[in-house]
C-alpha cells in the first residue's frame, strides 16, 4: 500500500492481513521502490496525490525497477476515475479503485488480482 498518508495505509493494510494477504506500507515513491527492491508483491495499491513524485511517476518507476513480471499497479485514490484513467500517464496502471471502497470489496479485487497474477 503506498500512500503518503500513513494512518491510511496502515489501516488498509491492516485490514488486508487480517484477510490473510501478506502487506507492506511505503510512504511514497522512494519507499515503494526500497519496499520492491526487497520484497516482491503481487499488488500494489498505488495513491495518486502525493508529494514529490505522484502516482503516475511512482507507478511508471515500479515497471522499470520491478522484475517481470511486474506486480498489478492499482490507483488507489480518491480522484474520479475518469481523470485517472483519461491521463497519459495512465498507461502504467492496471486498474482503479476508489478510497472509501468497502474493506471487504477491496480484498475480494486484490484477490482476484493476486490469482490472475503470473507467479514470481
Amino acid at each position: 500500500v503506498v500512500d503518503d498518508y500513513r494512518g491510511a495505509a496502515i489501516a488498509t493494510a491492516t485490514y488486508l492481513s487480517l484477510d490473510g494477504m501478506e502487506t507492506r506500507v511505503a510512504g511514497g515513491c522512494s519507499d515503494a521502490l526500497e519496499t520492491i527492491r526487497n520484497w516482491f508483491p503481487d499488488v500494489v495499491l498505488l495513491d495518486i496525490w502525493m508529494p514529490q513524485r505522484d502516482g503516475f511517476e511512482t507507478a511508471e518507476a515500479i515497471k522499470h525497477c520491478a522484475p517481470a513480471p511486474r506486480p498489478f499497479i492499482l490507483a488507489y485514490t480518491c480522484a474520479d476515475k475518469r481523470f485517472v484513467m483519461a491521463n497519459p500517464a495512465s498507461m502504467s496502471l492496471d486498474g482503479y479503485c476508489r478510497k472509501g471502497t468497502a474493506p471487504p470489496e477491496l480484498a475480494l479485487i486484490v484477490r482476484r488480482l493476486c490469482t490472475t497474477a503470473p507467479s514470481h
